[in-house]
């Protein structure tokens, strides 16, 4: 009876075990493995860094594997099945060469081959620094005139940088900066820092702390300067047939320095040391003329003991010339303002047919200062001139060629208002009841 049991033991073992190849088989069949690289990348994690060591290069962040897997699994794996790691414990300072360790959570899946199967890490110690913030003013050539920038307050004065002994070791500044161009107010603002090496290039690798500091810049108007027109006088006649056709200056206006009451008593108008000759002149002229300068007053920006402008003087062939001084008078002012002392007379340049210059009514012209949408305040305007052709259409054919100076300077104020008098009550006249 016994040896029966042991017979049919024996044939449900075999029976099983030919089950089982016959399944395995035909699973073989239908799901066959697979060699090949994971399509994706394995990202790297570091373990164990020392903390008074830290990375100073950058090791390979990712790896590829050749893996052997059934193609059901295939279709499910992921990145995250995956885990890459490469242990940094017990290392020192220096060049390493760690070994990538890989695993996968799935037991069907074999790993063949880790790409690569090291990384190149180079440890250094971790330093501190306290540095100062040098702070650059960009645009002070573009700071309106008048103007002027003063040296730049930073708070705080210094920041700490961290990082690799090697990185610290070629910050030579810590840098930051801030533009004043076209700037009339203070500024206050925050500015972003960065460390620099003595090429001007940017060291990423270090930290800043703080990284960004507060940064003011006082702007402040001077007041010993001013705008002034220059004005060219011309002496003599061109040749017969040949007229002056204009008079440029370059520069037409420029900004003085100096004792304040001298500024303030020069007015808006500086002229050139004498006159420029154009008799018998038949084409333009030009010359360098020196500006007539107050004692201690210069021309801003110009060298010292310079001072000149660059004056042209065209002559064209007669159709018709004339030069005609014309009084000034403004229009268009907005109510409620007034108009201090201005220049009074400006020459006008007129060419045109010969007969209708020789017939001109100096009626006819008017040099005026459009004041339309200006406010209080002193303002660089200029001229206009009108020719009223009432009558005499022909006068179209005049053409204004040149104004001198091509610019006016005019100080609008608010009128005054009047102190009103007394108000009189009248007396009541006594009112007469008429009898019944």
């Amino acid at each position: 009876m016994r040896r029966i049991k042991l017979d049919r033991i024996g044939t449900a073992v075999l029976a099983l075990f030919l089950g089982t190849v016959i399944w395995v088989s035909a699973t073989y069949q239908t799901d066959r493995p697979r060699e090949d690289f994971f399509p994706a990348q394995i990202p790297v994690q570091l373990l164990h860094q020392p903390t008074e060591l830290m990375i100073v290069n950058e090791p390979v962040s990712t790896v590829r594997v050749r893996i052997r897997a059934f193609a059901s699994s295939w279709e499910a794996l992921t990145v995250a099945d995956f885990s890459a790691t490469a242990d940094l414990t017990g290392l020192d300072e220096g060049m390493h060469v760690v070994p990538v360790e890989l695993s996968v959570s799935d037991p069907t899946v074999t790993i063949l081959s880790v790409h690569p199967q090291a990384l190149y890490v180079r440890l250094e110690r971790a330093e501190r620094q306290v540095r100062p913030v040098t702070i650059e003013l960009n645009g002070l050539e573009e700071v309106p005139l008048g103007f002027q920038a003063s040296q730049a307050e930073v708070d705080p004065q210094e920041v700490t940088l961290s990082g690799a002994a090697s990185q610290l070791a070629r910050v030579t500044e810590i840098f930051g900066s801030v533009s004043v161009a076209n700037q009339r107010n203070p500024i206050d603002r925050t500015i972003e820092l960065s460390a620099r090496d003595e090429t001007g290039q940017v060291i990423r690798d270090v930290q800043l702390s703080p990284s960004s500091v507060r940064v003011r810049v006082p702007i402040e108007r001077r007041e010993n300067y001013r705008e002034v027109a220059v004005r060219v006088r011309t002496t003599g006649q061109p040749a017969r047939g040949y007229f002056v056709s204009s008079v440029n200056v370059m520069p037409a206006t420029v900004t003085v320095v100096g004792p304040p009451s001298v500024i303030e008593a020069m007015g808006s108008l500086i002229e050139v040391r004498g006159d420029l000759s154009v008799s018998g002149a038949t084409r333009m002229i030009a010359a360098r003329m020196e500006l007539d300068l107050p004692e201690g007053v210069s021309v801003l920006g110009e060298q010292e003991g310079q001072g000149e402008v660059l004056v042209t003087v065209g002559i064209d062939a007669i159709t018709g010339g004339t030069t005609i001084e014309l009084a000034l008078r403004v229009q268009r002012l907005q109510e409620g303002l007034q108009v201090a002392p201005f220049l009074q007379t400006v020459d006008v340049f007129l060419t045109g047919p010969a007969v209708l210059l020789d017939e001109l009514q100096p009626e006819r012209l008017s040099a005026i200062l459009d004041l339309s949408g200006l406010g209080p305040g002193t303002h660089q305007v200029r001229p206009q001139v009108e020719i009223y052709m009432d009558g005499q259409p022909a006068l179209q054919d005049l053409e204004v060629r040149d104004i001198v100076p091509m610019l006016v300077e005019v100080t609008i104020e608010l009128q005054a208002t009047p102190t009103p008098g007394p108000t009189l009550t009248p007396t009541p006249r006594p009112t007469a009841t008429p009898r019944p």
